[in-house]
């Protein structure tokens, strides 16, 4: 209650200034001398009239502080959004120079082995199953693309078309357990099989006598009809043997990302390679 009246008594007194200001302005307007009350006065709501100043100019700051807040708000606002519209830019720029190397690594692939006729695809779709790896690439019959053809990368051997139609062909990579492929180790030419598994690895057995070693290259042996010789699979990562066994059991690892995979080779059949043999339905 006191804070209220302690206001109003306030603000009569800067209202009474304020009347008696202008009442000295328009009588003193033709005089060029104040008078002595109108000094007394003026000594009086001096104090006042600096209060009520200070008033306005704090109520003005606050209203410039407010809109100057506004701004900052906007401000922050467009920087934002340029931020985000960067960053996406950068991503897209980023995304253009991987996709450039691959490219650039597929026509170095191309260009060194004019022995094949090879068919350049992407890869437009992938399967939502967990238990399959299986994917589908954008060209088909009309691009000359038939079942059981080879797909490769630069890196090396991906897996094998399983079922084409007219402007696509789904491919079942190498890692899938209903994979598999006739192997060759590089260093000691000893043969073996290679397939894949439920855990999408690749697993295959050779002769317990072959002398490799882990790091050994793993190449296609050209025997059962789907893929040429010579192409790369990967590297051997474990070898086991345990007794009584027939044979010895390696693991490879894939020369290929098969979850990064986007652009594909598909090897046309040309003369002198290979048609029909190993088809996995």
């Amino acid at each position: 209650m006191s804070k209220l009246y302690k206001n109003r008594s306030i603000i009569m007194v800067a209202a009474a200034a304020i009347i008696i200001i202008v009442i000295i302005a328009v009588t003193s307007t033709d005089r060029g001398w104040i008078s002595g009350p109108e000094s007394l006065i003026g000594s009086i709501i001096k104090p006042a009239t600096g209060a009520v100043t200070a008033i306005v100019n704090s109520v003005r700051s606050s209203v410039t502080d407010i809109a100057e807040i506004g701004s900052l708000r906007d401000t922050n606002r467009m920087l934002n959004q340029q931020i985000i519209t960067l960053r996406a830019q950068v991503r897209e720029v980023e995304a253009l120079i991987q996709e450039n190397q691959r490219l650039r690594e597929m026509l170095d692939f191309k260009d060194t082995h004019s022995e094949f006729d090879l068919i350049g695809c992407s890869v437009v779709g992938k399967s939502p199953d967990n238990t399959s790896s299986i994917f589908i690439i954008d060209k088909g019959s009309g691009g000359g693309i038939v079942k059981n053809m080879p797909i490769v990368t630069s890196e090396g051997l991906v897996g094998q078309v399983i079922e084409v139609g007219s402007n696509w062909a789904k491919v079942l990579p190498l890692n899938d357990q209903r994979s598999s492929v006739s192997i060759l180790i590089n260093r000691t030419r000893d043969t073996g099989i290679l397939k894949g598994d439920i855990s999408f690895e690749l697993t295959g057995s050779i002769s317990p006598e072959a002398a490799v070693v882990e790091g050994d290259d793993v190449v296609t042996s050209g025997m059962g009809g789907i893929y040429p010789k010579g192409l790369f699979v990967g590297k051997i990562t474990q070898i086991r043997t345990g007794d009584g066994q027939l044979l010895k059991d390696i693991k490879v690892e894939p020369a290929v990302d098969f979850n990064k995979v986007e652009e594909v080779f598909v090897l046309k059949y040309t003369e002198g390679l290979p048609f029909g043999g190993e088809i996995i339905n």
